[in-house]
């Protein structure tokens, strides 16, 4: 079979389809990844032939657009609300509309199978549909369906393919541990889909190698801060700054992981508890970690509960980043601050020092982390994903 793998051209939305992508060909499936920009990297980088989608018309910058909007604090403050949702709907409509017309010729081009896709990108169910083929959503975090504005802006695109109607993806698949919840209410008017296959999540955010430090415990409490690759995301460094503070007020060392965003926050010299990386692979790095600072990004959230550690998320808001850092709070993983109201060096210490030393977070953490290693891995749900397009067709 033949699977069309695409995300907008972000590469924190390519990176969950990546472990469902390697268990396809491993299996003996075809896959081809339609996408751009840093997608286009993360997809070459995972040894994944890639075909690309939308960067003739720059589908990208409506992405940055969005970024900026978010820094300015003109998006709402939930990710459910109405203005939310509005400017959401906008910015991943158009990032869809400038890729559409490529999703469609390579689904057809190269006669697919079926469109694997996370649910942000509307524009990949629009592509089935008019090419009359399955569509697979794959979770990347919390549960959600295809997002309804952006389809909403879609409207009159879907209309100039031939598409009268779109419905809700055949299959989807759900990487949340069940005893997760779930703080977004995203309304669907599509319908739901057909199957709900659960999978263990991949943990995948690109290879790299490991510096020997980063396999063996230090002699203080080890804490990550990682707040993605968008300087949005850390009020362009701030919050490392007020993390620096509280690891270095703790006792604690931090690994700062930057991923090359320019930071004009950070001060020129870092003190020395401070170990600065652009990126390495988060997954293996926490097992030898204490606790991780982070953005609330779905990515990240799940990696750390993979790794059985506690959390503290700075979130911003109008995110989902903000209903994920609820998600570990709700579980007792670890607290949330508010980059607008309570975060600050102080606030930022106090909360590292409950999950350094309350074992109940870490224990809330374990059991979630023994969840997820239970849950089916890729390669069980590839099998079961062909045998339900193949029932269907049959």
């Amino acid at each position: 079979m033949r699977f069309l793998f695409t995300s907008m051209p972000v590469s924190s939305h390519l990176m969950p389809l990546v472990p469902l992508a390697h268990a396809a060909q491993a299996a003996g499936h075809e896959v081809l990844v339609a996408t751009c920009g840093p997608g286009t990297r993360t997809a070459v980088a995972a040894g994944l032939v890639t075909a690309d989608a939308g960067a003739a018309q720059d589908a990208r910058e409506p992405y940055d657009e969005l970024l900026r909007t978010l820094e300015r604090g003109q998006a709402g403050s939930a990710p459910d609300d109405a203005t939310s949702l509005a400017v959401h709907g906008a910015a991943f409509g158009e990032v869809g509309a400038r890729m559409l017309d490529d999703l469609v010729s390579l689904a057809r081009d190269w006669d697919a199978g079926a469109v694997v896709y996370p649910g942000i990108h509307s524009a990949a169910l629009v592509a089935a549909r008019a090419a009359n083929i399955p569509a697979v959503l794959h979770g990347y975090g919390t549960p959600l369906p295809t997002f309804g504005p952006a389809l909403e802006y879609l409207a009159p695109h879907a209309e100039r393919l031939g598409v009268e109607k779109v419905t809700e993806a055949e299959i989807e698949i759900d990487v949340l541990p069940g005893s997760l919840a779930n703080f977004t209410d995203v309304p669907s008017a599509i319908g739901r889909p057909g199957h709900r296959l659960p999978m263990r999540y991949g943990c995948f955010n690109n290879g790299g190698t490991l510096p020997h430090w980063a396999l063996r415990r230090g002699e203080r409490p080890r804490v990550v801060a990682t707040c993605g690759s968008s300087a949005s995301m850390t009020r362009d460094g701030a919050l490392y700054r007020d993390i620096m503070l509280a690891t270095e007020r703790l006792g604690a060392e931090m690994v700062l992981l930057t991923a090359d965003a320019d930071l004009p926050e950070l001060p020129a010299t870092l003190p020395p508890h401070v170990r600065p990386e652009r990126w390495l692979p988060l997954r293996p790095l926490l097992d030898r970690c204490d606790a991780i600072v982070h953005h609330g990004g779905s990515g990240t959230v799940l990696s750390a509960f993979a790794a059985g550690l506690p959390q503290v998320a700075l979130p911003m808001p109008g995110t989902v980043n903000v209903s994920n850092a609820q998600t570990v709070s709700a579980r007792g993983a670890g607290p949330t601050l508010d980059i607008d109201a309570d975060a600050g060096p102080e606030a930022v210490t106090d909360a590292l020092e409950r999950v350094l030393h309350d074992a109940a977070p870490r224990r809330a953490a374990a059991e979630v982390a023994r969840e997820m290693a239970a849950m089916p891995a890729p390669a069980t749900v590839v099998h079961q994903v062909t045998e339900r397009i193949g029932a269907a067709r049959a």
